[in-house]
């Protein structure tokens, strides 16, 4: 029992008991002197067990990595209230070995979160490098008597929080090289994250030495293969990989076959996703709202508009909700065919549904009526999504700003540029495009270079068609002195010109 002496608690504290009150259960008045006293570790323990938080943010500023270390041995056994002791400590003054205990304990807790969040901050603070953080955790796991590899798949975990795919890859490597095999979550987080940085070769490598691991793979793994697959345009190969599923006692699930028709719905193979869907239904797995929304989309990107409705249709039948995704597809395609009334409709169908429209709703609407020159109708939707509180994003300001561009309204274009810098919405290079073309008819060529400075100096680094702009204006007023200038920052910028470049070049 850590309340061993009551009196030795106290040390360099001076404090008013209630003498009513049990051990257990007084709250003490505490001075803290000026000059640092030794932190009594009972007195630390004594504060943690009966929670009297007020006690250790007194003593928080005096505590060091030792004083910590040594309270959260003793508190090992109760991950739960170490959780609650580090919310009262500044954790960045902790050296290495510290924090990688505190995790430790932290991940005996039934969830994974907060051994990750800290792990996470101690990687991503840099106060120590993957190896150092790899190493610490070991001799901590063999220490603490952990039988699983648990701390070691939390540090590789975080590196695919971060995005870090290459780091990930040397921590497994490091686990490997110690004995260690990765848990399946382990391998599905990585693979998840090549895939969404598009390095499918990685996903690949990685699946295959989880098979000379012999991981056992989980539907989830299977689902993102598909997905690899898909990505890379190899759909006739994903019946393979669901055949080898099923081989292994694995059944495929909506999810599975969601990728699928995804993919061909994408690469506009609507009778290829078709087939899916009715070999889905044949093992009697029920489509859901994203089936019928991938197919709807591919639908209105082809232009199969009547074809698209119908299916629409099917899906409200059968009681499946649309999402706000859907419903933009199909205005979307038919604000391209130029039908803005069938648009409208799809859009008061989705209110009536309680579905509310988005800022890409509105986007879209604003456009198609701005294309059709109505300019009226465009300034009510835009006051409509004042009112319904839908805050305009970058592509809201892209299209308002190139209207008034194309119109010749400059000074409007550039007050609704700092009407999204006043918002945090960042510029983009579509819009600087616009303002740039804008003023090279109006021969404001010197603005318009000095906006591209401006571009670049945030970072944003201009692209093929911000440069043809640029030319295009110096050009137009005669300068091509200036226009070749800016052929060779192209060039020093690896950004090839094109043929609208050189026809811009021969006709200045």
């Amino acid at each position: 029992m850590f309340l061993t002496n009551q009196s030795s608690f106290f040390v360099g504290f001076s404090s008013a008991p209630n003498s009513n009150t049990s051990p257990e259960t007084r709250t003490f008045s505490v001075d803290i002197p000026t000059s640092r006293p030794p932190i009594a570790e009972n007195f630390l323990l004594y504060s943690i067990h009966s929670s009297q938080w007020h006690l250790i943010k007194h003593v928080a500023p005096k505590l060091n990595s030792s004083d910590i270390s040594n309270a959260l041995g003793n508190l090992y056994q109760k991950p739960q209230l170490v959780l609650e002791f580090l919310k009262h400590i500044d954790l960045h003054c902790l050296d290495i070995q510290t924090r990688c205990l505190a995790i430790a304990i932290l991940s005996r807790l039934p969830s994974p979160k907060p051994a990750l969040q800290l792990l996470k901050q101690v990687v991503d603070s840099g106060i120590a490098t993957n190896g150092v953080i790899f190493d610490e955790l070991v001799v901590l796991r063999d220490r603490l008597e952990i039988k699983s590899s648990i701390l070691l798949d939390f540090l590789v975990r975080v590196c695919c929080e971060l995005k870090r795919a290459d780091e990930a890859c040397e921590c497994l490597n490091m686990m490997k090289e110690e004995g260690f095999i990765p848990k399946i979550e382990t391998c599905n987080e990585m693979l998840s994250l090549f895939l969404k940085l598009n390095r499918t070769e990685m996903a690949w490598v990685l699946y295959a030495e989880m098979f000379r691991l012999k991981i056992k793979s989980s539907v989830y793994t299977f689902n993102i293969m598909i997905h690899v697959l898909c990505k890379e345009g190899k759909l006739k190969k994903t019946n393979e990989f669901i055949e080898f599923m099923e081989t292994l006692g694995m059944e495929p699930n909506v999810v599975t076959y969601n990728t699928i028709i995804h993919g061909y719905c994408s690469r506009g193979k609507l009778d290829g996703a078709r087939q899916v869907l009715k070999a889905m239904q044949a093992k009697g797995i029920d489509p859901d709202s994203y089936t019928y929304g991938s197919l709807i989309s591919g639908m209105c990107k082809e232009r199969r508009l009547e074809e698209a409705s119908r299916v629409l249709s099917d899906m409200l039948e059968i009681g499946l909700v649309p999402t706000a995704v859907t419903y933009n597809a199909l205005i979307d395609g038919y604000c391209n065919k130029g039908d803005l009334d069938m648009a409208f409709e799809y859009r008061d169908e989705m209110i009536s549904k309680g579905i509310m429209p988005s800022a890409a709703t509105y986007n879209l609407l604003i456009h198609a009526l701005f294309m059709e020159g109505k300019m009226v109708e465009a300034d009510n939707i835009i006051k409509e999504m004042g009112q319904k509180r839908i805050h305009p994003d970058s592509f809201t300001y892209n299209i308002l700003i190139n209207e008034y561009c194309r119109c010749g309204d400059v000074k409007k274009a550039f007050s609704l540029h700092d009407e999204m810098l006043s918002k945090g919405i960042q510029p983009t290079r579509v819009t600087y495009t616009s303002l740039i073309y804008a003023l090279g008819k109006r021969y404001r060529m010197k603005e318009a270079d000095d906006l591209v400075e401006k571009s670049q100096q945030k970072g944003l680094v201009p692209d093929l068609i911000m440069f043809n702009a640029l030319i295009d204006g110096h050009c137009a007023n005669g300068n091509m002195e200036r226009a070749f200038s800016v052929l060779k920052d192209m060039d020093r910028m690896n950004i090839p010109p094109d043929g609208v470049t050189y026809n811009t070049l021969m006709q200045g």
